[in-house]
């Protein structure tokens, strides 16, 4: 179980830095829930985002700061 969970956490961070890794802020668009220990920039700060998600860490701030600067 615990392999099987550990490779969905990493597709989905692979997607995860496909889709949001180039996500800019700006002053129109403010980051409160991404910071220096948020983003998916790289692949280990992705996979310890999702991680924070799963855990239930902040999770709404990073969707709606995720969302609101991807569409």
């Amino acid at each position: 179980v615990f392999y099987l969970f550990f490779l969905l956490f990493l597709i989905f961070t692979a997607l995860g830095v496909e889709l949001f890794g180039k996500l800019e802020c700006s002053e129109e668009r403010s980051c409160t829930g991404l910071d220096k220990h948020a983003h998916f920039k790289g692949f280990g700060m992705a996979l310890l985002t999702l991680f924070r998600i799963a855990t239930d860490d902040n999770w709404k701030g990073i969707m709606k700061v995720t969302l609101s600067l991807f569409l």
